[in-house]
């Protein structure tokens, strides 16, 4: 799939025109990981979105020392992860590793939102459906929590 397309289809990118789409997308780079490759790992610094665009990703979380995680999250083609790095531009909360092999789109932040400072109209964009898919996943950790909560 070509970076405008993988780009376009993404819920992130959302209502951005097509030469839009294609700024986004000169950004962007596509790389390969095996299963069991760490894409990034919790802790370290968050410098890039990313765009799965085959394969599935599994996003886990430390508990207690790092040798005990738990997985709170799969992400499946066409899923946009990592995007807490481009709201807050702290370290990563969790780690994502491929199940499979994965096919991924990376964008780096800093370069994303130089763009969104020459372009406003691609900022509000963007940020406005990142602030939808953070809202959707609050929501849904929510409603696990509270299910966790009623079960103890």
């Amino acid at each position: 799939m070509a970076l405008n397309e993988t780009i376009e289809k993404a819920a992130l990118f959302k209502g951005l025109t097509s030469g839009e789409l294609s700024e986004v997308a000169s950004l962007a780079r596509a790389a390969t990981f095996a299963a069991g490759e760490r894409i990034f790992a919790e802790g370290n610094y968050g410098e890039e979105i990313h765009i799965l665009t085959r394969g599935m990703v599994r996003i886990e979380l430390a508990i207690g020392d790092d040798s005990d995680c738990t997985t709170v999250h799969r992400f499946t083609a066409g899923q946009v992860f990592g995007e807490l790095s481009l709201a807050d531009r702290r370290n990563r909360s969790a780690t994502a590793e491929c199940e499979s092999e994965c096919k991924v789109v990376s964008i780096p932040c800093n370069e994303l939102l130089k763009l969104f400072e020459k372009d406003l109209r691609i900022g509000y964009v963007v940020m406005k459906n990142l602030s939808a898919i953070l809202a959707t996943r609050l929501r849904k950790t929510n409603s696990q929590l509270i299910s966790t909560v009623l079960w103890e």
